[in-house]
């Protein structure tokens, strides 16, 4: 039933999430025009002119006058005159009047010059508050179209001009209608330009069509019809005195071909996204066959032999930061912040042990002085040394507390310091082949799989249903008006397409999820030595205890402090230190000697027999550690956020040599 609940409130989550994409890129929409259909009947006069009837198929919201523009243009065609505006549903003739209007009065048109470059043909719908669907026929006649030249007639008219068409179609259909026929159809030859997807024929010998779908607003809509036979007997102003076939084929041949190279650079770019699609499922099934095998093991394949305790150090060449790294080792990739104080605090009693650095205390503050270089150290160890340089700014000693305000002054170099530190310890594990850095980057690989999968499967199931809700009409027009009028066929067609891909991902990432307790990050040599510093730790815990015959020495004392601080059990460590010897506890047992022989003994046992208020010495030095590393943590922070003629499709060319200028839309 919860996980019933789980998946309810996700669908729920996903709806909210549709509405919301659908509503930022299509719900603002407060005014628009929207054409089901438009319809071009052309019926060309012998005299040369033609009359153009028009019908609109439109769904309007918040419109009062919906318009259709000409660019007036006396070289390439005469007057537009004899214009008629017709609402289908009603079957009235709408009103003509002879004056422009912003807003056009409902049930009147007009069709004038507005200005000394355009005619605009403008009738109002009375729809300023509402919404519906209207249908109305617009005729009107255009004279001097046709183009007389010594060898053909041309027919050349632009129905709309790129970038002026504000209204998306579903439809669009065309029909041209020659004054007779000619007696060969050869020598009739058209073409259209505009959107690739336009197809244009020969109907007849006196009938040219034309269609497109999904006319996407700003697109161009042009025909250009020639005839060899002499059909048109035109006025004198369209007389051209050369032959112009040959040019009218060989501009059409030039804008076919750079078609053809648009569609064939088109189909080469599918080409190449279904090769790279084939790879990644090849490549998703690989790794199902691989995940699947794995997942028929067992386990991890490591025998994981548990010690109770284990008296000697592990390894003798292991620094703190090593010891720490192992001892806190887990699948899941151990953070800086989870280690750093113990793998400082425990390197920093490590120099004390080498001599590199000494160690006091006074007060309640513990004092540092450098001793030697860092010839000689490890790569950790040679890190934690820079620290303490850096901090000492050359004084001969300088309290442990000064590490904040290096970590303050300097907090990029703090942080990368504390980085290079465990990254050290960390590559020496690989090194010495105790942790496998294939398998620790394979498994990390597996923790992520999980969220992999489910973004990618919400992503994939959001998409679904935000196409689902942009079906809904009241989208629909922004969808076209926003990314064209095939955005929604093609956008439902990618997701069909890309659902086998994804389907094997996703199934590919939830197998690997499920692998990562058979991925073994630890070699057998690491697995045995993190198990020999976990029973370190408890024998250096538990040792007063054990009821152990051998009495350690205080030179073994003084490493197990130090790996003490790398485990965080410093304070029990002394404790059971105490029960073995006392008298260190004592300060008359110390003297410049001993003191010298046991600096880390001394160090930890002073500010107790001398009953200074802290819980230990060691402790001072870890919430110092501690206290930098938090600083500069905020530091970095608070400073990150203050900074052919027979026929055919259409061509993408024209408009060079265009009849008109035309637009239609809606205020």
């Amino acid at each position: 039933m919860k996980r019933f609940s789980k998946y309810i409130v996700l669908l729920v989550i996903m709806i909210i999430a549709g509405f919301i994409i659908c509503s930022s890129f299509f719900g603002d929409i407060e005014q628009y025009q929207y054409l089901n259909s438009i319809d071009y009947h052309v019926e060309m006069q012998e005299d040369g002119s033609m009359r153009v009837t028009e019908t609109w198929d439109i769904d309007v919201k918040n419109t009062n006058t919906l318009f259709k523009t000409f660019s007036i243009n006396k070289y390439k065609y005469g007057d537009i005159t004899d214009v008629k505006v017709t609402d289908l549903q009603s079957g009235k003739n709408f009103t003509q009047i002879y004056e422009e209007m912003y807003h056009v009065t409902n049930g009147c048109y007009y069709g004038l010059k507005t200005n000394s470059s355009t005619f605009e043909i403008a009738w109002g719908v009375g729809m300023d508050n509402s919404t519906g669907n209207r249908k109305f026929q617009i005729s009107y006649t255009v004279t001097d179209v046709v183009t007389d030249y010594n060898d053909v007639q041309e027919i050349y008219w632009q129905f709309l001009a790129e970038g002026q068409n504000a209204v998306p179609a579903k439809k669009v259909t065309g029909t041209v209608v020659l004054p007779e026929s000619v007696n060969n159809i050869d020598n009739l030859k058209v073409w259209g330009h505009g959107q690739l997807n336009g197809i244009i024929e020969k109907a007849s010998n006196n009938t040219v069509k034309f269609e497109l779908a999904n006319l996407n607003p700003g697109s161009r809509l042009e025909i250009r019809v020639t005839t060899q036979e002499k059909i048109f007997s035109v006025n004198e102003n369209k007389i051209r005195p050369y032959s112009y076939l040959n040019q009218i084929v060989n501009e059409e041949q030039n804008w076919a071909e750079e078609a053809d190279e648009k569609s064939i650079g088109a189909r080469n770019f599918y080409i190449f996204l279904g090769i790279i699609y084939a790879l990644l499922l090849i490549y998703f099934i690989t790794r199902i066959v691989k995940y699947n095998k794995i997942n028929k093991q067992k386990d991890d394949g490591i025998i994981y032999n548990h010690i109770d305790y284990f008296r000697d150090i592990p390894r003798e060449d292991a620094t703190p930061a090593e010891a720490c790294y192992l001892y806190n080792f887990t699948k899941d990739r151990i953070s800086t912040k989870q280690v750093q104080n113990q793998a400082v605090s425990s390197t920093i009693l490590d120099l004390c042990l080498k001599k590199v650095i000494s160690l006091r205390t006074e007060g309640k503050e513990v004092y540092v002085s450098i001793l030697k270089d860092k010839q000689g150290l490890s790569k950790d160890e040679q890190e934690v040394y820079s620290l303490l340089y850096y901090t000492s700014q050359d004084r001969p000693e300088f309290p442990i507390s000064d590490l904040n305000l290096f970590a303050k002054n300097r907090y990029n170099k703090y942080s990368q310091i504390i980085n290079n530190i465990v990254n050290s310890a960390r590559n020496r594990l690989y090194e010495l082949n105790l942790v496998d850095k294939a398998q620790e980057k394979q498994y990390s690989k597996c923790k992520n799989a999980k969220s992999l999968k489910n973004m990618v499967s919400f992503i994939y199931a959001e998409a679904y249903v935000t196409y689902l809700i942009s079906l809904i009409p009241m989208f629909k027009v922004g969808i076209a008006l926003t990314f064209g009028m095939s955005f929604q066929t093609s956008w439902i067609t990618f997701l069909i397409c890309l659902l086998p891909l994804v389907a094997v991902a996703i199934y590919s990432w939830h197998i690997k999820a499920r692998i990562g307790d058979k991925i073994a990050v630890l070699t057998q040599a690491g697995a045995d030595e993190k198990e020999k510093w976990e029973g370190l730790s408890r024998y250096m815990k538990d040792y007063s205890l054990l009821n152990e015959k051998r009495v350690l020495d205080l030179v073994l004392w003084e490493k197990y402090l130090v790996y003490a601080t790398a485990f965080g059990i410093s304070d029990k460590v002394i404790e059971q230190m105490k029960a073995s010897y006392p008298e260190v506890f004592v300060r008359e047992s110390w003297d410049e000697n001993k003191i010298n022989e046991y600096p880390v003994i001394y160090f930890s046992t002073y500010p107790i027999y001398n009953g200074i208020i802290v819980a230990n010495a060691i402790d001072n030095i870890i919430n110092n550690v501690g206290k930098a590393y938090k600083t500069s943590l905020a530091e970095i922070s608070a400073h990150s956020s203050s900074s052919h003629g027979g026929g055919g499709g259409f061509s993408g060319g024209g408009g060079g040599r265009r009849r008109s200028e035309a637009g239609m839309g809606g205020r």
